[in-house]
């Protein structure tokens, strides 16, 4: 909120003995805010009561190390069968994972043939499950937020030559960069074990580029 909220006129009050009450009353004279109520959140244009403050910190701190021990521990329970069937994931049951993919997948651009690709590598009912939306329950639908859906496979590249463009259109689906995947990305919700589909290039360097080499 603005500092100079509500602080635009120069009031002053009168104080008991008058007949009136006792707000801070705008100093001037043949005006129409003449000696009415100024500043005090309940007059017109007073100022805010409560208002948010820029100094206020709304994040919170986390340590170095126990942020890595989160990355580290959500990129674990990617290969968990069990985790990721319990976040409520469609996988066939001979997959194994995570599902590392040739290099090539970072290069698509097309909308049906990164879907094309996901069913053929088994994620047809995946997908299917993705596209279904429900409504919000609560005010949420009437503030831009109306459905809620399901989250979908996340895609793990190294290099993105156009398959985030690709993967707009599909529900669920999200593309990120390895320099830029968090634990946001792996464990939606709090809850880990989101199902991850990496590409070879990206697999092979995730030991240098986000865990610093830890084993």
């Amino acid at each position: 909120a603005f500092k100079g909220s509500g602080h635009k006129y120069s009031v002053d009050s009168w104080g008991a003995g008058y007949g009136m009450a006792r707000i801070s009353r705008i100093r001037a004279s043949g005006t129409g805010k003449a000696q009415s109520g100024g500043m005090v959140p309940s007059a017109v244009g007073g100022r805010p009561t409560h208002p948010p403050t820029p100094e206020k910190k709304i994040y919170k701190e986390l340590n170095k190390k126990e942020k890595r021990i989160a990355l580290i521990t959500a990129v674990a329970y990617t290969g968990v069968p069990d985790a990721v069937t319990k976040r409520g994931h469609r996988i066939p049951e001979n997959i194994s994972l995570p599902i590392v993919v040739n290099e090539k997948i970072e290069s698509i651009a097309r909308t049906r043939e990164l879907r094309e690709f996901l069913e053929k590598i088994g994620l047809k009912e995946e997908l299917q499950r993705c596209r279904e939306k429900k409504i919000r329950a609560g005010k949420g639908k009437k503030r831009g937020r109306r459905y809620k859906r399901k989250i979908g496979p996340l895609i793990v590249v190294l290099e993105d030559m156009g398959i985030s463009e690709a993967s707009e259109n599909i529900p669920g689906v999200d593309v990120v960069k390895l320099k830029d995947l968090s634990v946001l990305h792996l464990a939606p919700g709090a809850k880990p074990g989101r199902l991850t589909i990496y590409s070879v290039n990206a697999f092979e360097k995730i030991d240098e580029v986000l865990l610093g080499g830890l084993k």
